[in-house]
């Protein structure tokens, strides 16, 4: 008697990523995040807003007329009024402003895409789930892939909707100003692409930092402190070497090898401080960075016992 075997249904691949799908909407962290995304972007699109509007005013202000600091210098009051050109620039300022608005919230919603991505893969550990996986999937390098794409497409979804909201609510704003929305300009469809690009890689180098450190509520302190501390420590330390030990504006250039300070430069559309790297810079670091984590993560799950 012969035994005819049961063809799987489906494509390998695509199975494991509704699995991960169907685990990442089993629990309520999915929506709390995504809750928090939408109200911090709400927030963070009313701030961005209510100063745009200043700026906007102060460059209309045709009137105001530029006098120097009593007591500069040459050199001082070159500066100044390289300032004051900027600030009466309302091309300008309209571009930085539709850059700030149309990217609204980005800053806190790529860290809570981070910690939901390292979630994705520590809640195997923590629910003791792990050994199943592997057992049911043997390729262990297929499950790491098929959490990277899940967690992409969970960063995707949340950017898609941050974005629909700033898209909107900056529309309704520039319309209400009577300025340009500059979404024709470069910078500023360069600013919401790769805002879209920085959920991508932080999501996988939330599914790398996840893989290296199982136990969840250490992978999300480091999280944390990879992205808050990264980013506000990692430019004050620079600015602490380039004013006591090198004096060099490459110093403070060379901050976008950390990955918050180059997830910002990438994203920014004007430069996001006088001495940063260009945006293609921060976009090729903030990739090494997302592809040694995600490497090191399918590297590590390969090779670790799992109990």
């Amino acid at each position: 008697m012969t035994t005819t075997a049961i063809p799987h249904v489906g494509v390998p691949g695509l199975r494991l990523v509704r699995s991960e799908f169907s685990k990442i909407f089993s629990t309520n962290a999915w929506w709390l995040f995504g809750l928090s995304s939408v109200v911090i972007t709400l927030l963070a699109m009313w701030a961005n807003m209510a100063e745009g509007n200043e700026h906007i005013q102060r460059a209309r202000d045709a009137a105001e007329v530029f006098t120097p600091r009593p007591g500069s210098s040459a050199a001082q009051v070159a500066r100044q009024q390289a300032e004051f050109l900027a600030e009466h620039d309302l091309h300008a300022t309209t571009v930085a402003v539709a850059g700030s608005v149309f990217t609204s919230g980005q800053f806190f919603g790529l860290m809570l895409v981070l910690l939901l991505s390292t979630l994705v893969m520590t809640n195997e550990f923590q629910y003791q789930t792990a050994t199943a996986t592997f057992l049911t999937t043997p390729h262990r390098t297929r499950v790491v892939l098929g959490k990277l794409a899940a967690g992409i497409g969970l960063a995707m979804l949340f950017w898609l909707v941050t974005q629909i909201i700033s898209l909107v609510g900056g529309l309704l704003f520039f319309d209400s100003v009577g300025e340009s929305n500059s979404l024709g300009e470069w910078p500023i469809q360069r600013a919401i692409l790769f805002n879209a690009l920085g959920y991508l890689l932080w999501a996988v180098f939330g599914i790398g930092l996840g893989t290296l450190i199982r136990n969840q509520i250490g992978a999300v302190v480091t999280s944390l402190v990879v992205y808050l501390v990264g980013f506000a420590g990692g430019i004050g330390v620079f600015n602490l070497i380039r004013a006591y030990v090198i004096h060099g504006d490459w110093v403070l250039t060379a901050a976008v090898m950390v990955p918050p300070v180059a997830s910002q430069v990438m994203i920014s559309p004007d430069k996001l401080y006088p001495q940063s790297a260009s945006w293609w810079v921060g976009a090729l670091v903030m990739a090494g960075w997302a592809l040694v984590a995600g490497g090191i993560g399918v590297l590590l799950t390969r090779r670790r016992d799992i109990s």
